[in-house]
């Protein structure tokens, strides 16, 4: 089982996530978990077609809402009354149920580790309390040494495992001025490894291993 967060919405996680279950899923069954969508459910649906899943999407995201905000406000306004415990026993039991039936769980964040869920429970409380290692997904441009090593960081802070760093190429490689030397910095800083460059879907290279186990 692993967890699939990022330096920031937007970064590519459910991409990530794609692949990963794509090259997994010769080999085992593999199961996605989203415990919490806003803006609809497009990430749910993505892996759960990828995957041919045939659970329930209210298995394989428990937690739905409407609109694409931080899942503390977009509860607010919504007006769903729901508390911090109900969203962990929905979350809980879902995780609980795949990761029981299938050999392998891929779990998907919302957002960056810092994106706070209701009160002050943040997304990276949630992969604490589901017990599991990390998977930072980055990007390679200017900025994302920066938001790299926060996340590094606050994810050490809580207790987390990392596993490692999935540079997906939302700027193209070619556009990106000394990438070999952002990569080391964050590598070498960070004290992490990256153990994965996506450029493409049929381009790329990730270590398995270091996802599996």
């Amino acid at each position: 089982m692993i967890f699939i967060t990022g330096t920031d919405t937007g970064v590519g996680k459910t991409y990530i996530s794609s692949i990963i279950g794509e090259h997994l899923k010769d080999k085992l069954k593999v199961a996605y978990l989203k415990p919490i969508e806003t803006g609809g459910r497009e990430d749910t649906l993505t892996l759960k077609k990828i995957l041919k899943l045939d659970e329930p999407l209210d298995i394989i995201n428990p937690i739905n809402l409407s609109l694409p905000l931080s899942p503390n406000i977009a509860f607010d306004v919504e007006n769903i009354n729901i508390d911090l415990k109900e969203i962990k026993e929905r979350i809980a039991k879902s995780y609980n149920y795949l990761k029981d039936k299938y050999d392998f769980l891929i779990v998907e964040g919302a957002g960056g580790v810092c994106v706070p869920i209701k009160d002050k429970f943040l997304m990276s409380d949630l992969i604490k309390f589901l017990d599991l290692p990390a998977i930072i997904v980055s990007r390679p441009n200017l900025g994302t040494i920066n938001h790299t090593l926060l996340t590094i960081e606050h994810l050490r802070n809580k207790g987390v495992e990392i596993r490692g760093v999935i540079i997906n190429c939302i700027t193209p490689l070619k556009e990106v001025l000394y990438y070999k030397k952002t990569f080391e910095t964050i590598k070498e800083v960070g004290d992490v490894e990256i153990i994965g460059v996506v450029e493409s879907k049929n381009k790329y290279w990730i270590n398995f291993d270091k996802v599996k186990y």
